[in-house]
């Protein structure tokens, strides 16, 4: 990666990243003022511009504005408010950034603010508010603001409602003009630009969209500092949570020192700050948030998900991570270089738009001179079903929050934790005699073995939780040989990847083999915690109904470890890999059988009720693909690339049914179709359901205008995605093996219009196929 940051025409802040061999390319724009910046007057204001912005602009509207176009051309996009920064992004195939970008410079610089568009997102900005309301997330922020010091706009409420927005939808047409006027200039913007294209087309790119917007070199006024109460400790209870947070404020953070400190809090391996947590049964997982952040100023959180409901946990929690970062100072050079370099890979492994996003929220890779942050003085909030606390309002939130004394603990120094150091190469297993199944595909690169539970089979959640459970020690010691461990589920189907060189993946399935064999009594008391968890999620309907989907997709189900049937396939390595690999896979619970010759036969059922948290009526219908082999494959891709943004347009923008309306191609549990997905807060499911059906039935008229001219934009967007019998890069893999689940060959050619016309037909006539999932009774 070369890239290069400097100031360019009218004075805007660009920062160009040239990937040769990327086959994505993205931007986004930050703004550096965000909700905490916003009038007294106008609580949400920003919020609402942020959604307004997508609706139209001077020079691209309807289906031209990048809200509708981008979704037709295989892109992503969307916008994220903060305390005082606000981004937009898109990702897009790189023959199409200039389009894109120059789209997203025009909303940003020329924005219509309409009085339709206004109060349709103000509707849905009070729906989300009303989601907001019992958000665990969202409540505990709002719980963490009660330990800073008053007053601060860090206080108030950002979110916005139609009770704060009001019915004068021209005074808040104006208000919203007049931050847009006061705020979006160069001097107060910066663009980040990533593709494939040299730095000097890129240089081109952007210095075009800086010549858009009014030149000044004025930025906001600093912000207040926060500054922690006397009283830091509180209690929240939450019906479906239980953690423990401890905030610390970073002031003038230097780049990359909350990278670092990430990498070593959510380290693995055996014998690192969460493995001994673990191990001690106290605490399960950690993350590190940054909750608020200025260009002066961050907060920082850390995140202890607790295994227990007694706010003893906590208390001891607290005195182990005092204790180890007390030892941070005692880090080598060899052992700052190593994590940072941990933080480079994983940067190296994120999308293009996701490591735009990382870069312009101040968590770029580190160095081994980044400098840590090294707190002393904490707040301290801890969320359980247990706490009993009268209502409060926080951040525009009720809460059941209350301020507690916290108990003193004594150092604990009865557990050792150490750093991981650089070790020698692991040793070779001795191997079985005996030989597993093993599919075998060229790829560039260190090897990569796949292992996934076969299609139409249901990996019970307790049997799954065990898995992860147990390998978790093994995943953080194979990311510190250089290679990777993952477990999860990826698109319905339960996967276990592993990638490293020859001898590490060798050494790394052998131990992989020996943890699942036998695994601890804390192990399977962190696997139970694990499920129940899981069991637990709190999440909006949608999903919900989204991660309910597969296993109504499975036909058959594994209750324990040795009743899963695998599927294994290694993609590159050397020409011995494929034998050693085959003979270590013999030592792993279950059969591994070859992959299915034709795809397994799923049940079906009109209409699955499914219950979700919350008020909201939310429907999903998922239509499996009719059409034969990969000619129909490609058909139905090509279909639902058209439906996309007009699904998008007349159910969103036209009729606001809700704040969650999507159509795509959707690939799950082995099984590939169209899929629809609706979320209200004002309609029944029975009424979502015929927005989507008449919504199919109106396309008639659509497909049946379609030319070879108007499909060609869709098709040349859509076949820059489509896996190739040969993954050419290691991020190819993952889309190949998908493919591979449908048993369909890779190469196929682009639909005609009659073609696509048949393909509607047969969606239109599997109507009885269709899957429809819904939150009602």
């Amino acid at each position: 990666m070369n890239g290069s940051s400097s100031r360019v025409v009218n004075g805007l802040r660009i920062t160009l990243i040239h990937e040769p061999s990327a086959d994505r390319a993205a931007a986004l724009f930050r703004l550096s003022a965000g909700s905490l910046d916003e009038p007294a007057r106008w609580p949400g204001l920003v919020h609402l511009l942020e959604h307004v912005l997508f609706a139209g602009s001077a020079g691209f509207q309807h289906e031209q504005r990048l809200m509708a176009w981008a979704p037709a051309h295989g892109a992503k996009l969307n916008a994220s408010t903060q305390a005082h920064f606000t981004t937009w992004f898109v990702e897009i195939a790189p023959e199409r950034l200039a389009q894109a970008l120059c789209r997203l410079t025009d909303m940003l610089s020329r924005p219509l603010l309409s009085g339709k568009a206004i109060a349709a997102e103000a509707a849905a900005i009070e729906a989300e508010y009303r989601m907001l309301q019992s958000h665990g997330p969202t409540l505990c922020e709002a719980a963490l603001s009660q330990a800073f010091a008053a007053p601060h706009p860090v206080h108030a409420f950002h979110v916005g409602s139609q009770h704060h927005f009001g019915d004068d939808t021209v005074a808040l047409q104006q208000a919203l003009r007049n931050w847009h006027h006061r705020f979006f200039h160069t001097g107060n913007l910066e663009l980040w630009l990533s593709g494939p294209q040299p730095l000097a087309e890129l240089e081109a790119m952007a210095a075009e969209a800086a010549a858009v917007f009014p030149r000044a070199d004025t930025a906001p006024d600093a912000p207040t500092r926060l500054q922690l109460n006397e009283q830091s400790a509180f209690a929240l209870q939450s019906a479906a949570d239980q953690h423990f947070q401890l905030s610390f404020l970073v002031n003038d953070r230097p780049p990359a020192s909350l990278t670092l400190l990430r990498e070593l809090l959510t380290d693995k391996a055996s014998g690192s700050l969460l493995a001994t947590l673990r191990e001690q049964g106290l605490c399960d997982e950690i993350s590190l948030l940054e909750p608020y952040r200025s260009a002066r100023q961050s907060v920082a959180s850390v995140r202890f998900q607790l295994s227990g409901l007694q706010l003893a946990q906590c208390v001891r929690i607290e005195a182990l991570f005092r204790r180890w970062l007390a030892q941070l100072s005692g880090l080598t050079i060899t052992q700052r270089a190593h994590y940072a370099s941990l933080t480079q890979r994983h940067f190296s492994q994120l999308s293009p738009l996701d490591r735009l996003r990382e870069l312009a929220s101040g968590f770029p890779p580190a160095q081994a001179t980044t400098p840590l942050p090294l707190p002393h003085s904490f707040s301290r909030l801890w969320v359980s079903p247990t706490v009993s606390a009268p209502e409060v309002q926080a951040q525009g939130f009720t809460l059941k929050l209350a301020a507690i004394d916290w108990p003193k603990a004594a150092p604990d120094t009865s557990l050792a934790m150490h750093f991981y150091s650089p070790a020698a190469l692991p040793e070779s297993p001795k191997l079985p005699a005996a030989q597993s199944a093993l599919a075998v595909v060229d790829a560039p690169g260190d090897p990569t073995l796949l292992l996934s539970v076969q299609p139409g089979l249901l990996l019970c959640r307790r049997t799954a939780a065990l898995i992860e459970a147990a390998l978790q020690p093994v995943m953080g010691d194979a990311l510190h040989g250089g290679g990777e461990l993952v477990f999860s589920r990826q698109h319905g189907l339960w996967q276990l990847r592993l990638s490293g060189h020859n001898a590490l993946l060798a050494a790394t399935l052998n131990r992989a083999g020996v943890a699942l064999a036998d695994p601890s009594a804390a192990t399977q008391a962190f696997a139970g915690r694990l499920f129940h968890k899981a069991l637990q999620a709190d999440d909006i309907a949608i999903r919900c109904l989204l991660a309910r989907l597969p296993d109504l997709l499975s036909s058959t189900s594994a209750d324990s470890l040795t009743t899963i049937r695998w599927q294994a396939t290694l993609y590159g390595g050397a020409d011995d890999s494929a034998d050693t690999v085959s003979r270590l896979l013999t030592r792993l619970p279950g059969v591994i059988e070859p992959g299915r010759s034709s795809p397994p036969v799923f049940p079906t059922q009109p209409h699955y009720g499914c219950p979700t948290p919350g008020e909201d009526a939310a429907v999903l219908v998922f239509c499996p693909l009719a059409g034969p082999g990969a000619i129909g494959l490609t058909r139905w891709r090509l279909l639902a690339a058209v439906f996309e943004p007009r699904f998008f347009q007349q159910l969103r923008v036209e009729a606001n049914v809700g704040y969650v309306v999507s159509c795509r191609f959707h690939q799950v549990a082995g099984q590939a179709g169209l899929l629809f997905a609706l979320q209200s807060p004002a309609l029944s499911t029975e009424a979502l359901f015929r927005h989507i059906d008449r919504f199919i039935v109106r396309m008639a008229e659509t497909v049946k205008g379609l030319t070879a001219e108007t499909l060609n934009d869709s098709w040349l967007s859509l076949v820059t995605a489509l896996p190739t019998s040969t993954p050419q890069h290691r991020d190819h893999i993952t889309a190949h093996w998908l493919h591979q689940q449908l048993n369909l060959p890779f190469d196929v050619a682009q639909p005609t219009p009659e073609q696509l016309r048949l393909a509607y037909q047969q969606l239109t006539d599997s109507r009885a196929r269709w899957w429809r999932l819904s939150n009602s009774a």
